[in-house]
C-alpha cells in the first residue's frame, strides 16, 4: 500500500462494499485493507475470512483489529430497512471512536458552497449545484441531478438518474428510486419510498410510499404492430 494513502476498513460484504473498495482503491486518497461485518453475518456469507485479498473481521472486535487512531472507515450497506441498518452500523462506529470516509468521484460535478457530510458515496455523473447541503451517510448512486440549494437529510439513498430540482428537501431514511423526479421546493417526508419512475410535484407526509403502476403488456402485438415477422 503507498504510505501515503489513509488505511480503510470497509464495513459490509455485499455488493456495495466490492464497488465501494474499487472506487476508493483508484479514485480516491484511500486504500482498503480489511473488511468488517457482524459475526453471525460473517459466518452465513464466507467460507473464508477474507474478500477481494483483504482480511474480513467481525466489526464486534475492529477495535482490536485495526484502531481507531490509525484506520478510518467507510460503511458500505445499501438501503436495508430503508436505510436503518446502515444508519444503526454508523452510529455504532461512530460511538467506538471512529471517523468516517466519504467518497465523491472525480467525475462528479460539485458546486462550490456545497457541504456533503462524512461516510458519503457519490459516484459518477452526479450533479450537485450551488449551496447544495448533504447530510452523513448518504449515497448518490450514479447520474443525480441535486438543484441549487437542496437539503438532503442523513441516511438517504439515491439510486441513479434521480432528478432533484432546487429548493428540495429529502428528509431522513429516504429512499428515492431510478429515474424518479422532484419539482421546485418539493419536501419528501422522513422515512418515504419513492418507487422508480416516479414523479412528485407536491410534498409528502411521513412514512408514505410511492410506486409506479404495475405495466402490463398490452394485447397486441409489437410485431403487429410494427408490422414485421421472423424468419
Amino acid at each position: 500500500m503507498s504510505e501515503s494513502k489513509t488505511k480503510l476498513v470497509i464495513v459490509g460484504l455485499g455488493e456495495t462494499a466490492e464497488l465501494a473498495t474499487e472506487y476508493f482503491n483508484y479514485d480516491s486518497s484511500y486504500q482498503v485493507c480489511a473488511y468488517a461485518a457482524e459475526e453471525e453475518y460473517i459466518e452465513k456469507k464466507l467460507q473464508e475470512k477474507t474478500l477481494l485479498g483483504c482480511p474480513v473481521v467481525p466489526v464486534e472486535k475492529i477495535e482490536e483489529l485495526f484502531s481507531p487512531t490509525e484506520y478510518v472507515v467507510f460503511v458500505a450497506m445499501a438501503y436495508g430497512r430503508l436505510n436503518h441498518d446502515r444508519a444503526r452500523m454508523y452510529k455504532n462506529l461512530k460511538a467506538m471512536g471512529y471517523k468516517f470516509a466519504s467518497y465523491v468521484s472525480s467525475r462528479a460535478f460539485v458546486a462550490r458552497e456545497t457541504s456533503i457530510g462524512e461516510n458519503c458515496f457519490i459516484l459518477e455523473n452526479n450533479v450537485i449545484q450551488r449551496n447544495v447541503r448533504i447530510g452523513n451517510n448518504v449515497i448518490l448512486w450514479s447520474g443525480n441531478h441535486i438543484g441549487h440549494r437542496t437539503v438532503i437529510e442523513d441516511n438517504v439513498f439515491l439510486s441513479s438518474h434521480v432528478a432533484v430540482s432546487g429548493f428540495c428537501h429529502i428528509g431522513e431514511y429516504s429512499f428515492l428510486g431510478i429515474n424518479s423526479c422532484l419539482g421546485d421546493n418539493v419536501t419528501v417526508a422522513r422515512n418515504n419510498f419513492i418507487g422508480g419512475g416516479v414523479v412528485l410535484m407536491r410534498d409528502t407526509k411521513e412514512n408514505e410510499l410511492y410506486r409506479m403502476p404495475v405495466l402490463k403488456p398490452e394485447r397486441l402485438s409489437s410485431k403487429m404492430v410494427f408490422g414485421f415477422s421472423e424468419k
